[in-house]
């Protein structure tokens, strides 16, 4: 047998009320009800807040480099090509300035010129002439006035040494007449050739 539970009516009545819902307020939905299984609203999120690339900014390029002004690499470079150039200038102007150089540009005026100097007596006349201002202006005064085998034999040493018969022909040729027969057999050319590397090795 199963005792009642008694309990004073005031307290009895206070106990019901805090179970009874205020007027006008939906009733509570029981555990496991039908709204149970009622879904929530989904969660509005950002767009963008799924793809961090998005808030990257374009890629921009750089400006096209300009020809001017130049760069200072540029300027060295350009003032070292000058300075050569001066440089390659003074000592053109220095090597025409020797004694090699116009007595070369001398002889090949003899040698160009085919008028003045058609045959190989008149280039040997003037070439005589040359050959002694070429000692001359070296220093080689007792050299330059001799004549005969002395003379000769002066030409057939040293660096660019005339041949005996060049050699032989160049010291009678201011002597000889036009049409002489001892220039008939002496070529031109040869002999211009042998006048070139006697300057070459004594002016």
């Amino acid at each position: 047998m199963i005792a009642s539970l008694s309990l004073p009516r005031g307290d009895a009545l206070l106990r019901l009320a805090q179970f009874q819902p205020a007027p006008g307020s939906a009733p509570a939905a029981a555990p496991g009800g039908a709204d149970a299984g009622a879904q929530a609203p989904a969660l509005q999120l950002d767009p963008g807040a799924s793809d961090p690339l998005i808030a990257l900014k374009d890629i921009h390029l750089p400006e096209p480099v300009s020809f001017w002004p130049l760069a200072p690499g540029w300027w060295m470079l350009l003032g070292l090509v000058i300075v050569l150039l001066l440089l390659a200038a003074l000592l053109e102007w220095r090597r025409r300035q020797t004694l090699g150089y116009k007595a070369q540009r001398a002889l090949d005026a003899i040698a160009k010129d085919t008028v003045r100097y058609a045959d190989a007596r008149a280039v040997g006349a003037e070439a005589a002439v040359l050959v002694r201002r070429i000692l001359l202006s070296r220093g080689g005064a007792q050299a330059a006035v001799l004549t005969g085998a002395d003379w000769q034999a002066y030409l057939a040493q040293g660096k660019g040494a005339l041949p005996q018969e060049i050699g032989r022909f160049l010291a009678v040729a201011p002597y000889l007449p036009p049409g002489a027969q001892e220039a008939a057999g002496m070529d031109r050319a040869a002999l211009v050739a042998a006048l070139r590397r006697w300057i070459r090795g004594h002016a």
